[in-house]
């Protein structure tokens, strides 16, 4: 908002291709845009790009953790800031709902705390979550979603790709480009790189096999139901208690993604998924620059924690 919108036209399109459904939105804190008055600003500016008065869903997109000083000593936390312009953008009518983003158990309970004193309902919280991303306060921070009454959605619920048991090795050995890579070893297996070419090595050395074992299970519960291996992750995901946020670059995988819904696997098999998953002596930290637990902001990396 405000002269300062950091996307594309993304907002301006979806106002046209998505008429009737559901839109969501996020403000993303920098060190220069950090207070109320920036989070009120964003909104107004997506709901003026979106075509309406108002947005579904207004999110504040992490924890202030871009403090380019705090190596010095000097950091200027603002989350009960952003929450005060959440406040602000529910009760002007902005946003219809308001949640937020990458926030772990502690942080949610006081973002919660906060908004409710203002009479607000905190609605959502989105993390990554998916079975191969279950260990760094991820299922504490769902369940305590659930006691807060916050719904919790998954992004990478398919970890990119590699839970759709549709990249092979084969697919991905031709490409050079640092995700293909990176998916490759996590799908086989790999040394780190290393060299002047090797950052940001978000995925790191993977064990031989890869993710192979996991696979195979998805694989058999996925027939005994009659479902597709992605089919099978998303209800896993359903069945932990959030709302999984996949996506989809084509018509068929949209239906895909859609034959995820209306049935549960039984305990036995979120069990036999659980057991495989935790055979994995690491976990899925995304590609190249998309990464499951910081943000690159030009000096390096800001991580943020769910534990």
């Amino acid at each position: 908002g405000s002269g300062e919108y950091l996307g594309g036209d993304t907002e301006s399109r979806l106002g046209t291709w998505a008429q009737g459904g559901t839109i969501m939105t996020k403000f993303a804190p920098t060190p220069w845009r950090g207070d109320a008055k920036a989070v009120v600003d964003a909104c107004r500016g997506s709901a003026t790009r979106l075509g309406g008065g108002s947005v579904d869903l207004m999110q504040v997109h992490m924890p202030d953790i871009i403090q380019p000083f705090a190596r010095f000593g000097v950091e200027n936390r603002r989350e009960e800031a952003h929450w005060d312009g959440l406040a602000e953008c529910y009760h002007s009518g902005l946003a219809k709902n308001v949640g937020v983003s990458n926030y772990g158990p502690t942080l949610l309970e006081r973002a919660h705390e906060h908004l409710a004193k203002r009479g607000v309902p905190l609605a959502s919280n989105q993390i990554h979550f998916n079975l191969l991303y279950r260990r760094q306060g991820s299922l504490a921070t769902v369940a305590k979603g659930k006691e807060l009454g916050v719904a919790t959605l998954a992004y990478y619920p398919l970890a990119m790709g590699l839970l759709t048991g549709k990249l092979t090795g084969a697919s991905l050995r031709h490409k050079k480009d640092l995700r293909s890579r990176e998916l490759l070893r996590y799908l086989e297996g790999g040394e780190s790189p290393s060299g002047p070419f090797a950052f940001p090595n978000t995925a790191g050395t993977i064990p031989k096999g890869g993710i192979s074992t996991l696979l195979l299970v998805l694989e058999e519960v996925a027939a005994v139901n009659q479902k597709t291996s992605a089919q099978v992750a998303l209800n896993w995901v359903i069945c932990k208690g959030a709302v999984p946020i996949p996506g989809a670059s084509n018509p068929q995988q949209v239906l895909d993604n859609a034959g995820a819904l209306g049935w549960r696997l039984s305990e036995e098999e979120v069990a036999m998924l659980d057991s495989a998953a935790d055979a994995l002596d690491w976990e899925f930290n995304g590609c190249g620059f998309q990464t499951a637990d910081s943000k690159f902001v030009g000096y390096g990396f800001e991580k943020w924690r769910l534990d």
